[in-house]
C-alpha cells in the first residue's frame, strides 16, 4: 500500500503544520480532518489535530515520522467549528495548533475519549427461568435479585449504575447475577440525544412592551440583531422568549456573558424560567465539570449552555440562537495568547450555521453601533422600562472646592444617608481594589514601587500586604519605610478596602458588603453575596466594576460615583467611550423596581461637555459623536488596527527588535506603520516592552501586511531574545 501522509496541527507557538505518516493499513474513512492523533514531536509525546490526508509529500519521506496512535474516530469539533478555528487562526494570525487546542477543554488536550462511557447492566436471556431452574439457580432464596433480573427482561435496553443506585439496588445484587451468567455490564457511548420539548417552562412569560416584541420578532430571523436597551428595559425577557421559541423547535441555545461573576444570577433566572438541563462553562470549573459539561451540549442533552468568553467554542448538538450579553464589554477579547474577540466569532459563527445572534447592550461598543447603522446587523432600540418604571437621575457633585474625607465629599455622605434612612441600599463604586494606591514614607518621601514593574505597588489593609495589581507579586508590609527606616508610613489615594473602613465609620450601624476581585476569589463566594444583597435589607455594597455588569438588585436606590475622572486623563483614544460605558452600566443598578434611583458622581470636571452630553442627552447621542471624532481622525471602527508587541529581558532589545520590523517592512499607502514605541508601562513582570502599530484602510490590506512583517519577524537574527505577540483589533492599544 501507498503511504499516507497526514498534515498535523501540533500546539506549539510555531506558524505551520506538521507531516507525519499514518499507521499502515488504517481505513481512510478514519482520517478525517479534526480527529486527535498523538504523535511524537522531539523528545515529547503531543496530541496534534488532522488538517489533511494526502498520497503525497514534498518533505523528505525518510524524515517523516508515523503517527502513535489515532485517538478518534469522530472529529472532535465539528466541520463548523473547525473551519470557524481556522478562520480564526488566519484573521488573528496566531499558530494553528494553539487555536484549534484552545478550542478543547483541557481534558481533551490530553487525551480523554470525547464519549464518556456509561456501564449498563442487561440481561443474557430473554424470559425469566421455570422453576426448576430457579432451584438450580438458587434464585428462589435471592428475592431481590430474581426482582432485578425481571426488571431487565423487562426493560432491554438495561439499567445504568446511576439507575441501580435510584433504585436501590445494591452492587451485591447485581454482582450475584454476573456471577450466575444471568447478566452482563456493556459498555455503552451516549449518542446525540435531544432534552425534553414538554413543558419547558417554570414560571410563565412576562407581557412584552411594543418595543420588545418589535425587538423578539426581528430577533427571530438568522442574521446578526443588536439590541439597544436602556438598562432594566427587559433586555432579558427578550432573551428568555428567543430562547424559548428555539427550545420548542429542538434547538439549543448558546448564551454568553462577560464575567464570571455574573453567571450564577444569568443561570438562576434561566433554571426559574426553564425546567431543563442548563449547563455552565467557566474558568471557575474543574476539569473535569468542563468536560461534563462540553460532553452535555455536544450530546444535546443541555437545552442551554451558559458560558464566558471561552464557551463561544462549545459545540452544539443542534444550534439555534446566540446571545452575547452585554456585548459591548471588554472582557470578551482574550489579552494574552490567542487575542480573539469572543463576540466577533459568535457573530461569524452565527453566519456559518444561519441561526441569529443577538448582541445586547445597554452600551454598546461603536464598532457594534456603527454596523447597526449602516445596516451590517438589525437595530432594535428598548428606551423605556417595563411596568413604567422611571429611569435612575444623574447628579453631578463637583469636587475642586470641596474638602473631601477618605473621597466622599459632604453632600454624598448626606445623599447615603438619607437613602440608608429611608430602607434601601446603596451601591458605592470605585474601580481600584486594595486598600490604597500609594503606601508614602512622610520622613523622605519614598513611595512602595514594584521592582519588576514601572508600577506602584497597592497597600492590601486586610493582609498587611503591598501587590503589585500588573505581575501580581506580593510583600509585606514591615512598618519601617526601606529607604530611611522611619515608621512614618501612610496609605494616599482609595481602594475599595479603604471605602470599605471609611463607611464603617461614617456608618458604624450599617451592614457594608465590599464585591471585588479580592472578595469573591471562593468558589460560591459571589453566589453568596449575591444572596445576602438580594434579601433586601438596608447596606451598603462597595465594589469595581464587578457590580456593574448586569447585575439585578430591586433594592439599590442610590449608586454613588466616588471617581470618575480616571477616563478624561488616559492617552487611549478609546479611554472616553469605557468611561461613559461603565458609568452608565454602574448608574443603572439603580431604581431597577417600583423605588426611583439616583446616581450621584463625584468628579472634579463638572462642566466637561462630553460627560454632560452623556448625563444629559443620553448613550445614543454621545456615541454619536464619538463616531464623528472618530470619523475625523480614521480611527476604528472606520480603520482597522492591529500591534505586534515585544518583551525582553534587557532595556532596549524590543525596542531593536521591533525597529527591525518597521525597517523592513514594506511601505504602503493604504498602511501605516507607526513606531516602535516603548510601551505606557515600559518594565513589567521584570520584562522592558515596546510595540508597533498598524492602521490600514482595508482588512485585507492590514492583514497582508501584517504577515509579511510576521514572516520578517520569524527570520530576525533578535528574535530568540525576545518574546513578542500579535494583537488584532485590540482593545487595549498600551
Amino acid at each position: 500500500m501507498k503511504p499516507v501522509y497526514l498534515d498535523i496541527a501540533v500546539p506549539i507557538p510555531i506558524r505551520r503544520s506538521f507531516h507525519y505518516r499514518a499507521p499502515e493499513g488504517i481505513e481512510s474513512r478514519r482520517l478525517k480532518p479534526g480527529i486527535r492523533i498523538e504523535i511524537p514531536f522531539g523528545r515529547q509525546t503531543l496530541t496534534g489535530i488532522l488538517l489533511s490526508v494526502d498520497g503525497k509529500t514534498d518533505y523528505d519521506v525518510e524524515k517523516i515520522k508515523p503517527v502513535i496512535r489515532i485517538i478518534d474516530d469522530t472529529p472532535v469539533l465539528d466541520q463548523i467549528l473547525f473551519r470557524l478555528c481556522l478562520w480564526a487562526s488566519d484573521y488573528y494570525q496566531h499558530p494553528v495548533g494553539e487555536v484549534l487546542h484552545s478550542a478543547l477543554p483541557t481534558l481533551l488536550r490530553q487525551g480523554e475519549a470525547i464519549h464518556q462511557s456509561v456501564s449498563i447492566l442487561t440481561a443474557t436471556r430473554q424470559a425469566l427461568p421455570d422453576e426448576a431452574e430457579l432451584k438450580r439457580l438458587n434464585l428462589k432464596r435471592s428475592p431481590r435479585q430474581f426482582s432485578l433480573l425481571h426488571r431487565l427482561i423487562a426493560n432491554p435496553q438495561g439499567l445504568t449504575r446511576s439507575e441501580l443506585r435510584r433504585q436501590e439496588i445494591s452492587s451485591a445484587v447485581s454482582r450475584g447475577l454476573v456471577d450466575k451468567e444471568l447478566a452482563e455490564w456493556i459498555e455503552s457511548r451516549p449518542t446525540g440525544k435531544h432534552f425534553s420539548t414538554e413543558e419547558l417552562r417554570n414560571e410563565p412569560a412576562l407581557d412584552l412592551t411594543t418595543e420588545q416584541s418589535r425587538a423578539l420578532s426581528d430577533s427571530q430571523q438568522p442574521g446578526t440583531h443588536l439590541i439597544f436597551g436602556i438598562t432594566g428595559s427587559g433586555k432579558t425577557e427578550v432573551y428568555l422568549q428567543a430562547i424559548e421559541g428555539v427550545l420548542k423547535r429542538g434547538k439549543q441555545a448558546l448564551v454568553l456573558v462577560p464575567e464570571i461573576g455574573l453567571t450564577p444570577q444569568t443561570v438562576q433566572r434561566f433554571k426559574s424560567r426553564f425546567q431543563i438541563q442548563v449547563c455552565v462553562l467557566h474558568s471557575g470549573l474543574t476539569d473535569h465539570e468542563r468536560l461534563d459539561a462540553w460532553r452535555q451540549a455536544r450530546q444535546g442533552s443541555a437545552a442551554i449552555i451558559i458560558g464566558t468568553r471561552s464557551a463561544v467554542f462549545t459545540p452544539l448538538f443542534s444550534p439555534g440562537l446566540i446571545v452575547v450579553d452585554e456585548e459591548h464589554d471588554a472582557s470578551f477579547k482574550q489579552q494574552d495568547g490567542f487575542r480573539y474577540s469572543a463576540r466577533d466569532l459568535a457573530v461569524l459563527r452565527g453566519q456559518m450555521e444561519d441561526i441569529p445572534v443577538l448582541l445586547g447592550s445597554a452600551t454598546p461598543s461603536l464598532e457594534s453601533y456603527s454596523n447597526a447603522l449602516s445596516g451590517k446587523y438589525s437595530l432594535s432600540r428598548l428606551t423605556l422600562r417595563p411596568n413604567q418604571a422611571s429611569t435612575a437621575s444623574y447628579h453631578l457633585i463637583g469636587t475642586q472646592h470641596e474638602s473631601l474625607h477618605d473621597g466622599f465629599s459632604p453632600r454624598l455622605v448626606q445623599l447615603i444617608k438619607n437613602h440608608l434612612d429611608e430602607g434601601n441600599q446603596v451601591l458605592v463604586f470605585l474601580n481600584r481594589r486594595g486598600f490604597s494606591p500609594v503606601l508614602l514614607c512622610q520622613n523622605c518621601g519614598w513611595i512602595a514601587e514594584c521592582s519588576r514593574c514601572d508600577a506602584r505597588m497597592t497597600y492590601h489593609l486586610s493582609i498587611s500586604s503591598l501587590i503589585c495589581h500588573h505581575c501580581g507579586v506580593q510583600t509585606r508590609v514591615l512598618g519601617n519605610c526601606a529607604n530611611c527606616a522611619s515608621d512614618q508610613l501612610v496609605p494616599l489615594g482609595l481602594g475599595t478596602q479603604r471605602l470599605e473602613q471609611t463607611l464603617n465609620q461614617l456608618f458604624p450601624d450599617q451592614k457594608i458588603i465590599r464585591i471585588d476581585s479580592d472578595s469573591i476569589r471562593r468558589k460560591h463566594a459571589m453566589e453568596k453575596l449575591s444572596k445576602d444583597i438580594i434579601a433586601g435589607e438596608p447596606a451598603i455594597l462597595v465594589g469595581t466594576q464587578l457590580l456593574a455588569k448586569g447585575h439585578h438588585f430591586p433594592d439599590v436606590t442610590l449608586v454613588a460615583v466616588v471617581d470618575v475622572d480616571s477616563g478624561f486623563y488616559s492617552a487611549d483614544y478609546k479611554a472616553i467611550e469605557r468611561m461613559g460605558q461603565l458609568l452608565l452600566q454602574v448608574g443603572g443598578r439603580a431604581g431597577r423596581e417600583d423605588k426611583p434611583g439616583t446616581v450621584a458622581v463625584q468628579t472634579s470636571f463638572p462642566d466637561q461637555p462630553i460627560l454632560r452630553t452623556l448625563i444629559e442627552d443620553g448613550y445614543e447621542i454621545f456615541a454619536s459623536q464619538l463616531l464623528a471624532e472618530r470619523t475625523r481622525f480614521d480611527l476604528p471602527p472606520f480603520s482597522y488596527q492591529a500591534i505586534i508587541r515585544a518583551e525582553a529581558t534587557n532595556a532596549g532589545v524590543a525596542m531593536q527588535f521591533l525597529s527591525e520590523l518597521a525597517k523592513r517592512t514594506t511601505n504602503s499607502a493604504s498602511v501605516m506603520v507607526l513606531g516602535p514605541v516603548p510601551s505606557n508601562m515600559e518594565k513589567r513582570a521584570g520584562k522592558h516592552r515596546a510595540q508597533l502599530l498598524f492602521s490600514g484602510k482595508d482588512r485585507r490590506t492590514l492583514q497582508s501586511c501584517l504577515s509579511e512583517t510576521i514572516g520578517i519577524a520569524e527570520q530576525s537574527s533578535t528574535v530568540r531574545k525576545v518574546r513578542w505577540s500579535v494583537d488584532v483589533d485590540p482593545v487595549d492599544l498600551f
